[in-house]
């Protein structure tokens, strides 16, 4: 590696790691302050619980951490080495501006690869772990009720209440958003057997009303799959780029929401290449009034409002709205095929 290269690369990844932590004690001290007294209230949690914890909040909001810390590593870089002429004088020794922004897109491509590693397989395992923690040791609220949810062969959706001895209580079977079965106990067999059963359509005002109703009920048509784990409902956000993709790749109920959020987890390492791209030609730009202060400003409202549209986008995705695709990676092609022909004229 050349003497330059390794300078870039040291200035690079000291400059983000300081910005990393200084974001992730920020983050700490607002939690604890809001927290804090709670955590400590309890005589079995000790500094190494809040401290472990903190580090599974870290893997839970990396996607975020890394894109926010990147774009101010990207802007301090590059405008340090345009303020104090060292751009000019690498630039003077025969270095293209593209070629200097080349340890940028390695470290880009680092990070991407560890975001992916982190939704495969340390983000699943830290939710869970936070939550539990949050749980145990936060505010005591009132008792909620778990929620299971169940994808039958026909696309069709049981969310139950609970699973005991062969029977799930207060289920209800969405076969459409039009036809509805709520049946206070489910006997699991062939065919399933329903006892205190309702069956709510919805009539030609849009309004679902009770048609029917019945003491005992057995359910023919609903095909259930022997396999099935009855387990607790885990939300899309929560689960591994592999067991997305299995679900997006199967014919289940569950397959659209699936499909959007592994588009989203997919999609959110490519900000890294992005921020690049967008922040280099206005940053390199060599001029006597240099506005660094607008151009970190517009930065990180630009970056906050991609996420914002992101996450709109998600839910579109997640309701069928607009294609699960066409939604996460709409408005990040638009910004690259914006941003590529300014770069491409550095």
């Amino acid at each position: 590696m050349k003497l330059w290269q390794r300078f870039l690369c040291r200035h690079l990844i000291s400059t983000f790691l300081f910005f990393l932590v200084s974001i992730f004690l920020v983050y700490v001290i607002v939690d604890l302050s809001a927290h804090g007294a709670l955590f400590l209230s309890s005589e079995t949690t000790t500094f190494a619980d809040i401290g472990l914890y903190y580090l599974r909040n870290f893997s839970r909001h990396l996607e975020l951490f890394f894109p926010l810390t990147l774009l101010l590593t990207v802007l301090k870089v590059l405008l340090d080495l345009n303020i104090h002429q060292e751009l000019v004088a690498l630039q003077m020794g025969g270095l293209s501006k593209k070629r200097i922004l080349r340890p940028f897109f390695l470290f880009a491509s680092f990070l991407a690869l560890l975001s992916y590693a982190n939704s495969e397989w340390l983000s699943p395992d830290a939710r869970d772990a936070a939550q539990a923690f949050r749980k145990a040791h936060g505010k005591k609220q009132s008792r909620k009720k778990s929620l299971y949810t169940l994808a039958l062969r026909d696309n069709s959706e049981l969310i139950y209440h609970s699973f005991d001895e062969g029977k799930l209580f207060d289920v209800f079977w969405v076969c459409s958003i039009d036809d509805i079965w709520h049946i206070k106990f489910l006997k699991i067999g062939t065919p399933p057997q329903g006892s205190y059963v309702d069956h709510l359509q919805r009539n030609p005002q849009g309004l679902l009303e009770k048609t029917e109703s019945f003491v005992a009920h057995t359910f023919p048509q609903m095909l259930w799959d022997e396999s099935a784990i009855l387990a607790r409902f885990v939300p899309f956000e929560h689960r591994p780029l592999s067991t997305l993709f299995a679900q997006a790749t199967s014919s289940t109920a569950e397959r659209y929401k699936a499909l959007s959020h592994l588009h989203y987890k997919l999609a959110l390492p490519m900000l890294h290449f992005l921020l690049i791209c967008a922040l280099a030609p206005a940053s390199m730009h060599f001029t006597r009034r240099r506005p660094a202060f607008l151009i970190v400003t517009l930065s990180l409202a630009g970056l906050i409002a991609l996420m914002t549209i992101l996450n709109g986008m998600l839910i579109l995705g997640e309701t069928q709205v607009v294609p699960a695709s066409f939604a996460i990676w709409g408005p990040l092609v638009a910004l690259f095929l914006w941003t590529v022909p300014r770069f491409a004229k550095l």
